[in-house]
């Protein structure tokens, strides 16, 4: 049981650490990877037209995690806050665009 403790505490940890850190900045690739990774979160909510409750909490703990986990962890450096505000807009966009993408193709059938 220790173990999993150790695994689940260094699972958390990683996620509570920004791509833009106090190591150098990821090649073009791994950032748009991850930026990708990012809109699809998105669309996964609104593909799967969940409660807006949910994608609400969904951002909510996002944003805490953003502010209390990536900005803190790298001394508030400008680099890290312009990622996290880039992590949480390329979700909003995904959300936003496959959203309205729905409701237009709901609309067309009807």
């Amino acid at each position: 049981m220790p173990e999993l403790l150790a695994s689940s505490v260094e699972v958390l940890a990683e996620f509570a650490r920004s791509d833009a850190g106090p190591v150098a900045a990821p090649d073009w690739h791994a950032t748009l990877s991850v930026q990708m990774a990012h809109i699809l979160i998105g669309v996964t909510l609104a593909l799967y037209r969940a409660p807006f409750l949910l994608v609400l909490a969904v951002f909510v703990g996002w944003i805490a995690k953003e502010f209390l986990g990536d900005i803190p962890n790298a001394d508030g450096a400008f680099p890290v806050v312009a990622d996290s505000v880039a992590d949480l807009c390329f979700g909003g966009l995904g959300y936003l665009i496959a959203k309205s993408k729905l409701e237009r193709k709901t609309n067309d059938e009807s």
